[in-house]
């Protein structure tokens, strides 16, 4: 291929052009060098002003701003931020000589802070120029990055870094020379602008792990070596662990105090952790050595001091304070209700048991800063302490659930305090604090009930506004289906009284008549032993009027008079009437003409019928009252010797039988102007206990068949353990069912063909439908 040919005229024509292309470029580049030189020796000048706290004319400040909009749009983006470096590790490092480098360590701190704040403050004036760097943009791309990291790295680099370990080698010094002594604010001041420095050089320009390296763990690492030594010199022997624990207590505050006003949170932290595994944690079994003796003897000042400072050891569970807490509580609690005598045990009892919590759970909430775990304990002892086997141990013959319905029965029996919003508090507060430890609900309901029934037929209610809200606080604690027999007695006792005024308001009878109609499945009374006699006629006229009238009103019942609950209150007059009319009625009211002083007596209809037998003779035997009355031996025998016991008649033998004969006392005497018959005052006795008990028995097996087959009908089939876990939690908080108990329920129900045992596996039961 041939190569073109140029003539020589030709050549020096492109010569010609060029040479002048070529000096026309090389005039223009030296141009634009020259501006950009000259842009960026007015910009370094403002900045140096700035930096060395000069003053800066507006026009120069304008046109710094655009100064760096040529540099940035004109030059290569590098070139804006590489300049803007130089110039401030420049000055950094001549800071660093001219003031640091001569510098004693004692002022070096010192120093060191004021530098910093003034170095800080001529950066936030010159932060408008940097603000204008990182937002310019060029491309629809920032052009040259951050420079508001440049001043904090320039810092970091040309003075921080050589001198951190320094540095932080005095801080540790200042804090704890600062912590044994009066703080200073100029002091503290100076420290938080070290650490302040530290945090913004390390981690603003090299992240995080550079600010933890660099500081962080050199700074912990001196003050854990430091809290070691000084620890170690300290003589506990000497001082005693009850002036050691206040010292470290005292120093540990101290140390946050002042940390807290000097570092950031999360290093504040780290620094008590330090001071605690020293100073706490290294000397925790040596202090927990008087624990024992502390909570033996109630110093309270002392342990709440203790439980403080083992407060701040981290994961400790206070299993040694805990555990001679528990033995302080159930060692008091144990002596408090043991021995109990008297009619009043049951207030006893509960009274104790009251005092006891109260002290304890206020110990708790003072000294141990009420913590959970020890609310645990003192709940653990008290359960102990409700059970049979203990209360048995005490030598006391009731369940704590009886203890509780009868400290219920008295407090709402109780006559003397006319506010019924504080009795119920009273009783509320009681009731609430001592409830949850007795794990036989169901006994403490059928003995409730029982007493609250005998105060709603003897009338010996002081208020139904306090029944009431018991029942309501019965329902919130256990339910409604709890209290649901006391609410319906309650409705009857309210229907009871509307009957009674109906009936009084249309039937003329003579005397005060006050009729109670209980529903029979609800009420814990049986008609069984209903006694039977012929009542008086006064009573018995009124009987016949009352079953017309109400069975008018609901031909579908039937009525049966339980004479033995019914309570009559008479006068028993001077003398004022003929010999052969001793009784008559008087406004309404029923008044025997017998002794020589007025009372008023209060009695079961039975044993009235029989004083009322004396009204026109002086004396009778007992088979004449027995022909009288139309009623057992037995059951009269046990009646006339209450009256004899009551001083109300006399007998010829000393105990009472069928060859008795008895006269009236007219000498009786009385200091009380109300005379109540203790039968007719009906009240649990021990010998009815377990009569109740037995009842209980019974419930609970009814009510785990039935919680049985309710499981089984959703679940269908169902293995043997799971079957017994399912229904040990349905029955918790109503009583403590064993797996025994709830095995024998089960073949109960398999006999019955409620359940079935799967053929090819005898420990899988299945529901019959």
């Amino acid at each position: 291929m041939a190569l073109p040919v140029l003539r020589s005229s030709s050549l020096e024509k492109i010569f010609r052009v060029f040479r002048s292309s070529t000096v026309s470029t090389m005039y223009s580049g030296n141009l634009e060098m020259a501006v950009r030189d000259a842009k960026w020796r007015q910009l370094e000048l403002v900045i140096n002003n700035i930096l060395n706290s000069k003053s800066v004319s507006l026009p120069n400040w304008l046109q710094s701003f655009e100064s760096i909009y040529h540099l940035s749009v004109q030059e290569d983006e590098d070139f804006l931020r590489k300049k803007v470096i130089v110039t401030l590790e420049r000055f950094v490092k001549q800071l660093s000589k001219g003031h640091l480098s001569s510098t004693s360590l004692e002022t070096l701190l010192s120093t060191y802070s004021t530098l910093w704040c003034q170095y800080r403050e001529n950066c936030n004036c010159m932060r408008p120029l940097l603000l204008y760097m990182d937002n310019l943009d060029v491309n629809g791309k920032t052009a040259l990055g951050s420079f508001q990291k440049l001043e904090l790295k320039a810092w970091q680099t040309e003075l921080l870094q050589p001198m951190a370990a320094d540095i932080v080698r005095l801080l540790i010094s200042k804090i704890l020379t600062n912590q044994r002594d009066e703080i200073d604010n100029t002091s503290i001041q100076i420290m938080r602008e070290v650490g302040f420095s530290f945090e913004r050089a390390f981690q603003i320009s090299g992240g995080n792990q550079a600010y933890r390296e660099n500081f962080e763990m050199p700074f912990l690492e001196g003050m854990s070596e430091c809290y070691r030594k000084e620890s170690s010199e300290i003589k506990v022997e000497e001082l005693g662990a009850v002036k050691y624990v206040e010292k470290a207590l005292a120093m540990i505050q101290a140390n946050i105090d002042l940390t807290s006003r000097i570092l950031n949170e999360g290093l504040v932290e780290e620094v008590k952790s330090a001071f605690v595994q020293h100073y706490f944690t290294d000397k925790k079994d040596w202090v927990l050595s008087e624990c024992d003796q502390m909570v033996a003897e109630e110093r309270n000042n002392e342990l709440e001091s203790l439980y403080k400072f083992l407060k701040y050891i981290p994961n400790y569970d206070f299993e040694e304070l805990k555990s001679n807490f528990k033995n302080l509580v159930e060692k008091n609690l144990i002596a408090s209700i043991t021995n109990l005598k008297g009619q009043d045990v049951h207030m006893k009892f509960i009274n104790n048991l009251l005092e006891c919590h109260i002290k304890y759970r206020n110990m708790i909430r003072e000294i141990f800063d009420d913590d959970n775990s020890f609310v645990t304990v003192l709940d653990k002892v008290f359960v102990r302490a409700m059970k049979k086997n203990t209360m048995k141990e005490a030598n006391i013959p009731l369940t704590s659930a009886e203890m509780l319905a009868r400290y219920c029965d008295s407090i709402l029996r109780e006559k003397d305090m006319p506010d019924n919003i504080k009795v119920f508090q009273e009783l509320s507060y009681s009731f609430k604090t001592v409830f949850p430890y007795i794990y036989e609900s169901d006994v403490f309901e059928k003995f409730y009930a029982q007493l609250m029934s005998g105060r709603l037929i003897q009338n010996s209610v002081r208020s139904m506004e306090p029944e009431e809200e018991m029942v309501k606080l019965l329902q919130q604690e256990c339910g409604s289906e709890y209290a649901k027999k006391l609410t319906t007695m309650l409705t009857d006792n309210k229907l009871s009284s509307d009957l009674t005024n109906e009936f009084t308001q249309t039937n003329v009878i003579g005397i005060k008549f006050t009729i109670k109609v209980s529903t029979n499945a609800v009420w814990p009374m049986s008609d069984k032993n209903v006694l039977k006699f012929t009542p008086p006629n006064v009573i018995e006229n009124v009987m016949h009027q009352f079953e017309k009238f109400y069975l008018r009103k609901h031909n579908d019942h039937k009525l049966t008079w339980m004479h033995h609950f019914s309570p009559c209150m008479f006068r028993l007059l001077k003398k004022r009437f003929p010999r052969n009319n001793r009784g008559v009625i008087h406004s309404g009211e029923l008044w025997i003409n017998i002794y020589e002083k007025r009372y008023i007596a209060t009695m079961n209809t039975f044993l009235l019928a029989i004083l009322l037998l004396f009204q026109d003779r002086d004396q009778i035997s007992f088979n004449e009252v027995n022909t009288f009355l139309n009623t057992d031996e037995n059951t009269l025998a046990r009646h006339v010797a209450i009256l004899v016991d009551s001083k109300f008649l006399k007998s010829d033998t000393k105990e009472v039988s069928a060859a008795s004969t008895f006269k009236f006392n007219a000498g009786y005497k009385n200091k009380k102007t109300i005379v109540i018959i203790p039968a007719a005052s009906k009240r649990v006795t021990l010998k009815e206990n377990s009569k109740i008990i037995k009842t209980v028995e019974a419930d609970r097996k009814g009510f785990l068949q039935t919680v049985i087959v309710r499981v089984m009908k959703k679940q269908k089939e169902m293995c043997h353990n799971d079957l017994i876990a399912e229904v040990i939690s349905k029955t918790e908080g109503r009583f403590s069912a064993s797996a025994s108990m709830i095995k024998k329920e089960i073949e109960s129900l398999i006999e019955r063909e409620y359940l079935s045992r799967k053929p090819d596996n005898k420990n899988v039961y299945l529901y019959i439908a």
